[in-house]
């Protein structure tokens, strides 16, 4: 009896404690707030005005590197220019052609890839959110998304690239046609060609050979606009992801360096300051590697579309070069090599231009929401400015 009653006070207790416990985990779950993600919301406006701000400062910041990728992609093997690196042909044409002529063509993308950008940011945005839910991240459904605007994007970019190429080719086509017997002559003065501007070549091509004649190479320039696209989408949201935990990372080893009240200040900020870093990083690689993986496409791509075309009417139909006949003359001449002529200032004109678009669109987003230009309390990079925008 004795027994007894010494061991039963102590199973009480113990009974108690273990009631006392489960009560204060009850009450922590119910008070600790759930983690429901809030549903993100699309906003047409803001889209639009932060495609548009991208197109437009990529295009007038990459058109010189992009005149040099072209020039490198269809010269001739014989050319003198061959063998100059980017720097050195980039020079040469600003000594031999003059400056005017480092733009000349930028009316055609500057138009239509500040339209395409509205529509590929928006596009990415809309089928990410309601229809493949990507997440941050490596995540395939990123790539999917941002393809999908891809046959859209191929019936504005097919004339814009042509009428581009065209432009950007046509003093060395004009010199060409001119050289025969006359090649000494020709070198000393200053090459010019056929068109003034990119409207009077639409308009003397079309008239010469039809509207059609616009839509050179659209299969196989909408192809590249596909797989580059959803490269681009896809390494930029992985990108970011490892940036910004690398950035953070620098910033905690950095912190125990100094003592608890600044760390405690500066951890308010972590997530603001590496996302701010992380997006030009991860846009400027995402560009890189994405012209990298596709340029092959597009080195096929410049040769149907800056092929020589007559500007005069003929009564024998125009015969044009398709996309297989192409990549075989490409491989005959210049062998694997060939598919890469050029991909030097590519691959540093799109680290140039992605990294200056992406931050040209969180940034044209952030304005939008500080200013009240758009209603959104909370879009889908949330309200804390660009450095915040992580989708």
């Amino acid at each position: 009896m004795t027994t007894a009653n010494t061991s039963s006070p102590s199973n009480s207790q113990s009974i108690k404690t273990r009631l006392t416990i489960q009560a204060l985990r009850n009450e922590k779950q119910q008070t600790q707030p759930t983690a429901t993600a809030q549903p993100m919301t699309f906003h047409l406006g803001e889209e639009a005005i932060g495609g548009f701000s991208a197109g437009i400062v990529g295009t007038l910041l990459g058109f010189p590197l992009d005149l040099v990728k072209t020039r490198m992609q269809t010269q001739l093997s014989s050319s003198a220019t061959n063998k100059l690196s980017t720097i050195s042909l980039l020079s040469h044409i600003l000594r031999t052609e003059g400056i005017s002529n480092v733009y000349k063509g930028v009316g055609p993308p500057l138009l239509s890839l500040s339209i395409v950008n509205t529509l590929s940011f928006t596009s990415y945005s809309y089928f990410r959110q309601n229809y493949f839910h990507g997440q941050d991240g490596w995540d395939y459904n990123n790539a999917l998304s941002g393809m999908c605007g891809a046959p859209i994007f191929g019936l504005v970019t097919t004339p814009e690239n042509f009428l581009k190429t065209q432009m950007q080719l046509d003093n060395v086509q004009s010199q060409r046609e001119k050289s025969n017997g006359q090649q000494k002559q020709i070198q000393q003065q200053k090459p010019t060609g056929r068109f003034t501007n990119s409207f009077h070549c639409a308009k003397t091509l079309a008239n010469a050979h039809g509207l059609p004649v616009l839509y050179t190479g659209h299969v196989i320039n909408t192809i590249r606009e596909a797989a580059f696209v959803g490269t681009y989408f896809f390494c930029y949201e992985g990108y970011k992801g490892e940036f910004r935990n690398m950035i953070l990372g620098i910033e905690k080893l950095l912190s125990t360096s100094v003592d608890n009240n600044t760390s405690t200040s500066t951890d308010c900020h972590d997530s603001s300051w590496s996302t701010s870093l992380a997006i030009p990083m991860a846009g400027g690689c995402a560009g890189a590697t994405a012209w990298a993986l596709t340029f092959p496409l597009d080195c096929v791509r410049a040769g149907v579309q800056g092929q020589p075309i007559p500007s005069s009417p003929s009564k024998v139909q125009l015969q044009k070069q398709g996309a297989l006949e192409t990549l075989k003359h490409l491989l005959k001449t210049k062998g694997i090599a060939g598919l890469y002529a050029g991909v030097s200032p590519s691959i540093a004109r799109a680290f140039l231009v992605s990294g200056s678009r992406f931050s040209a669109y969180e940034g044209a987003l952030w304005l939008c929401r500080r200013s009240g230009l758009t209603s959104s309390g909370n879009g889908q990079y949330g309200e804390e400015g660009p450095g915040a925008y992580d989708d």
